[in-house]
């Protein structure tokens, strides 16, 4: 029977019966493109954001900024490239690195020549590492590198790090301050295997189904420095930032300060 043949009401019938289906069995309907979604990097990245995992302590937050700050009023606030539940409270998140890298948006332009903070404390509260530096670069994502002679994170602990925006020297209440928590675990034998044969593409997809939140972004990171006219690339590296929160227009690439060393007492 031929669709100009069915009278108007069954053929809406009909019309509706597979708009509610597709919506309903995506699977059934487009299998493949259903399964090449569910598998595509971004959403392997956004599986970070979901589920009941640990998160940091109430003061715990992704985003910096307050009515208290003494920091310029910026469209988007300082922010921390971190999985977040939604109340903006960070998830614990795992490394494997002895000195992991660590991610943020500074909306701040350096023609005020403020000075930045970063502090990682271990869970007795004494610092493993404080620094202050000049943020020198323009407004966008940067990467933070610990120096070699930082003591290396210890496997099973959890350490929390927070960096700051120092706006007011004098009344430091005034800072703009994100806040967030890691945990070392060991590197298995079963993901160095998996690492070693993988293209560094796939690589970032073993980091993110292995949980490894650190790895997965400085993979990805660097995936796109390296390959700047990959438009596939480039298109998960705007949507990464879309899912943290940042502004469209935020950054293409990054910029990377290496901190200063630890002050000897």
């Amino acid at each position: 029977m031929s669709w100009s043949k069915l009278t108007p009401g069954i053929a809406l019938f009909c019309c509706t019966t597979v708009v509610i289906l597709a919506s309903a069995f995506p699977l059934l309907i487009l299998p493949e493109a259903y399964a090449r979604e569910q598998s595509s990097l971004i959403a392997k990245i956004r599986r970070f954001f979901v589920g009941t995992r640990p998160r940091g302590v109430a003061s715990g937050r992704q985003r910096g900024g307050s009515r208290r700050d003494r920091c310029p009023n910026v469209s988007d606030p300082l922010t921390a490239l971190v999985p977040f539940d939604v109340d903006g409270v960070p998830f614990f998140e795992q490394t494997i690195s002895e000195r992991p890298t660590f991610w943020f948006y500074i909306p701040y332009l350096p023609i005020s020549r403020r000075n930045a903070e970063f502090v990682l404390i271990d869970e007795n509260e004494d610092d493993v590492y404080s620094a202050t530096f000049p943020l020198t670069q323009q407004a966008g994502i940067v990467s933070l590198q610990l120096p070699a002679t930082v003591p290396p994170l210890k496997e099973g602990k959890k350490y929390r790090w927070v960096f700051s925006v120092i706006c007011n020297p004098l009344n430091r209440s005034g800072d703009a301050t994100v806040n967030g928590w890691v945990e070392r675990v060991p590197e298995s034998s079963t993901l160095n295997t998996q690492l070693m044969a993988a293209p560094p593409r796939e690589q970032v997809s073993i980091y993110a189904e292995a949980g490894l939140w650190y790895e997965a972004l400085a993979a990805i990171a660097t995936l796109r420095k390296n390959n700047p006219q990959d438009e596939d690339i480039k298109s998960d590296w705007m949507s990464l930032q879309q899912t943290l929160g940042l502004p469209e227009t935020s950054s293409q690439g990054w910029t990377i300060y290496l901190l200063p060393e630890p002050v000897m007492d």
